[in-house]
C-alpha cells in the first residue's frame, strides 16, 4: 500500500504550497540600478551620484529601504506596526519621505490614532541613513565629501571661492 505522505509528487506539492510566492512589486537586487542620482535639493546643491551597486554588494536591501522591500524592518519604531509589510511599488526614499514634510503624517493603515510623528523629511532621512551608516562603517561624513554647492548655494551660504 502506497502512503500518500511519502510520494515524491506529494512532497513537491507540499513544498510548493508552503513556499512563499514571489511578491508583486519586489525588486531583485540584480534588477536594481547601478547608480542613483540624488537631486532633491538641486537649487542649492549639485546632484549626488550614489553608487548603488557598491552598497548592494555590502548590505541587505532592507538596511536602507526599511520595510518597502517586504522584509520586516530592523528599526523598532517601524516594526511595531509594519510587522508583515508587503513590498512597495516605489522603494525610493521619496516614495515615503517627503521633501517638505511637516513631521506628522497619517498612518498608512488608515487608523486615525496612529501617526508617523518620528518620520523625518526626505533630507533628514537621507542624512540620518547615510551619515549614520558612514559613521559606523568609516565612510565619508563631511558635507563636501558628497555635496557641491550650485552658484545659488554658494550665494545663500556666502561661500567665497
Amino acid at each position: 500500500m502506497n502512503r500518500i505522505g511519502r510520494t515524491p509528487l506529494t512532497v513537491l506539492l507540499i513544498v510548493w504550497l508552503v513556499s512563499p510566492a514571489p511578491r508583486a512589486g519586489a525588486m531583485d537586487v540584480e534588477d536594481a540600478p547601478e547608480s542613483v542620482t540624488l537631486d532633491y535639493l538641486q537649487e542649492l546643491y549639485e546632484a549626488v551620484e550614489f553608487d548603488h551597486a557598491m552598497h548592494t554588494d555590502m548590505f541587505a536591501c532592507s538596511a536602507c529601504h526599511h520595510h518597502t522591500t517586504g522584509e520586516t524592518p530592523a528599526n523598532e519604531s517601524c516594526s511595531r506596526c509594519h510587522t508583515n509589510p508587503e513590498p512597495a511599488d516605489d522603494v525610493a526614499c521619496s516614495g515615503c519621505h517627503e521633501q517638505d514634510q511637516t513631521g506628522i503624517t497619517p498612518s498608512s493603515d488608515g487608523t486615525s490614532n496612529l501617526y508617523h510623528i518620528d518620520k523625518p523629511s526626505l533630507k533628514g532621512a537621507l542624512h540620518l541613513q547615510c551619515v549614520g551608516c558612514h559613521e559606523s562603517e568609516s565612510g565619508p561624513v563631511g558635507c563636501f565629501d558628497c555635496h557641491s554647492f550650485t552658484p545659488a548655494g554658494e550665494k545663500r551660504f556666502k561661500i567665497k571661492k
